[in-house]
């Protein structure tokens, strides 16, 4: 038996009609990008989730479905294979958030799975759009060159072996080096956030399952220097020394003989303000290898120093030998000193002395400063004696020569001025290392060893 619709039936049943119009013509056009998509299926096997936004651009949703449907078909294979087998209820999360900062478009793509065992399974992947140049980047592509990447990738190792001792976790040494080795597939996750660059390690790269996804966040102001000029924060670039360090005329040493007088262990409040008070005697300038351990006591003088002109380097935190310590402990060594020194005259050294001049070319890649060593040493530290200091400079002196001297040893500070005066004498200027390399024309590199800077 047919039944008529009343007036409001026939209301309804329009309403409906344009409802179900109007949300076909959505799904025909694709949903507004504010919205997303929840699909679910529950059934007598396995339970079934999956969320994502949906996306304007095609090539990003078409990435995204890729993966869905691999994701989705290899689950549900592994779930008709096991038909007959009694087990638990499998289960099935998908899940795709993005985010947005600058021109970049991040896509976080996650899956929990359980089809049986111990625990869920799970499966990581990301995309990574640029706006700007309309196509999809890595983490390389941020970064000035190969050899920038590199650096970062040793960064993300420190940052990893720091988060494991001060959580108390003990990871794993050479399972973190492997997971942060410079391999683009060891950095699939990523983002630049206000605080720096946050890599995310699923489970089983860097450290156990049980520890999760390990995160770090490499400050803006250590990856700074490695990132093309448009992906830097520059903000963190700000010196905190106002003053303006003083910056010599070197045309006036060109036809001179150059020594280059640097001091190690320092500084020393005292004995390095004694000499600072008495270069302009024998207009030098010289190079102060600080100790990190030293500095937090002695602020002043190190940026009397440093604005008189001096170069100022490192020479590690603790003095210890960096070819007995490992990996992590060599880095942290170096940057906890350039931190410190950066945060009292506002720039990064660029040079390093190592401790008993002893590094491998496996620590200068870790380093990545210019590493100087030396030519002449009068043993100052041993002896403590000013003539004596003063004699064994003056007997070895020559064009180019980089003397090792202590400023923490008033004798060593004494007899370095008494051989100044006589090497004045003799023809010679007292240089910093940096201006030493400009005036020889050298362009400092990471890889060489400096032990003197002789003319060619």
């Amino acid at each position: 038996m047919k039944r008529r619709l009343n007036k409001k039936g026939k209301m309804l049943v329009y309403i409906l009609c344009l409802l179900f119009l109007t949300s076909s013509m959505l799904i025909a056009k694709g949903f507004n990008e504010k919205e997303e998509v929840h699909i679910l299926e529950s059934t007598d096997s396995y339970d079934l989730k999956i969320d994502y936004p949906n996306i304007e651009n095609k090539k990003i949703m078409k990435k995204i479905n890729e993966y869905i449907d691999k994701q989705k078909e290899e689950f549900l294979s592994i779930v008709k294979k096991s038909a007959e087998i009694e087990h638990p209820k499998y289960d099935f999360n998908l899940i795709v958030t993005k985010n947005v900062n600058d021109n970049i478009i991040y896509i976080k793509m996650l899956t929990y799975s359980y089809t049986g065992g111990a625990h869920y399974m799970r499966d990581d992947d990301s995309l990574y759009w640029n706006n700007e140049i309309k196509d999809f980047v890595d983490l390389k592509y941020f970064f000035k060159d190969e050899e920038s990447f590199k650096q970062m990738t040793n960064l993300a190792y420190y940052y990893t072996m720091k988060l494991s001792e001060d959580d108390n976790k003990k990871f794993d040494e050479l399972w973190v080096k492997r997971g942060t080795a410079p391999t683009i597939d060891n950095y699939r996750y990523f983002k630049f956030t206000d605080n720096g660059l946050e890599i995310m390690f699923p489970p089983y790269q860097v450290a156990s399952w049980a520890d999760g996804e390990i995160n770090i966040t490499i400050s803006y102001e250590d990856v700074n220097k490695y990132l093309k000029e448009q992906y830097r924060d520059t903000t963190k670039d700000e010196t905190v020394a106002k003053e303006v360090p003083n910056i010599r005329d070197l045309t006036q040493f060109k036809d001179k003989k150059l020594i280059a007088f640097t001091f190690d262990d320092g500084p020393s409040t005292s004995t390095t303000n004694y000499l600072l008070d008495n270069l302009d005697k024998y207009n030098a300038r010289v190079t102060f290898f600080v100790l990190g351990s030293r500095v937090e006591n002695n602020k002043e003088v190190l940026k009397k120093a440093y604005l008189q002109g001096n170069d100022i380097g490192s020479h590690t935190y603790n003095h210890r030998n960096l070819n007995l310590v490992s990996d992590s402990g060599l880095i942290d060594e170096v940057k906890k000193t350039n931190d410190k020194i950066k945060e009292i005259i506002g720039v990064n050294p660029i040079l390093l002395r190592p401790p008993y001049g002893n590094l491998t070319d496996h620590g200068k890649e870790l380093a990545n400063m210019h590493i100087i060593l030396w030519d002449i040493d009068p043993l100052d530290w041993k002896y403590k004696n000013k003539n004596r200091v003063a004699n064994a400079i003056i007997e070895h002196a020559h064009d180019g020569a980089i003397v090792l001297v202590h400023d923490i040893y008033q004798s060593s500070v004494e007899g370095t001025l008494m051989a100044m005066e006589e090497l004045e004498k003799q023809g010679y200027a007292f240089v910093t290392i940096t201006e030493m390399a400009q005036l020889r024309g050298i362009d400092l590199n990471y890889q060489d060893t400096y032990f003197n800077m002789k003319k060619n």
